[in-house]
């Protein structure tokens, strides 16, 4: 298995753990609410990292899937609890980068192609990106949720 592909079910667990333990503490609310004006809450961040992550991994399977088709949102009508609702998001998210990773020798990661933001790069440094950016938001948002429950109690 790809370091990535750890890396990303490591950071899944983290959260897990972590959201379970933050449930009852003001969890919605942390997430839900800003710590400054005008600033974007832990959940908008959360769903821009593992739509990210969802998106770029789709797109590297099939470049020209619709974005409407694989956008990631939550489900308004449903009655799970939040941190539940994100989780399967994420692992949602994850399980497009598994199946766009495999598809990938290592000796595959070095060929070049058109990023969809209109740059020549290495696929290796495609899925680095996709990695790096996933997970740095994702730690950004239990630092968020966290300053705010700091600040909650």
């Amino acid at each position: 298995m790809p370091e990535s592909i750890k890396s990303l079910k490591f950071v899944y667990d983290y959260a897990k753990s972590l959201f379970e333990k933050r449930k009852d503490n003001h969890f919605e609310e942390s997430m839900k609410n800003s710590l400054f004006e005008k600033e974007q809450t832990a959940i908008d961040l959360f769903i821009h990292a593992i739509s990210l992550l969802n998106w770029a991994s789709r797109k590297t399977v099939d470049p020209d899937v619709d974005n409407k088709e694989i956008a990631i949102k939550l489900d308004p009508e449903s009655t799970a609890p939040l941190h539940e609702q994100l989780l399967d998001l994420f692992n949602t998210a994850i399980e497009a980068y598994v199946e766009a990773r495999s598809k990938f020798k290592e000796e595959d990661l070095q060929n070049t192609f058109k990023s969809p933001f209109g740059r020549e790069m290495t696929y290796e440094d495609w899925f680095g990106f996709i990695i790096h950016h996933t997970i740095g938001h994702i730690y950004q948002v239990f630092r968020l949720q966290a300053i705010y429950l700091r600040q909650r109690v």
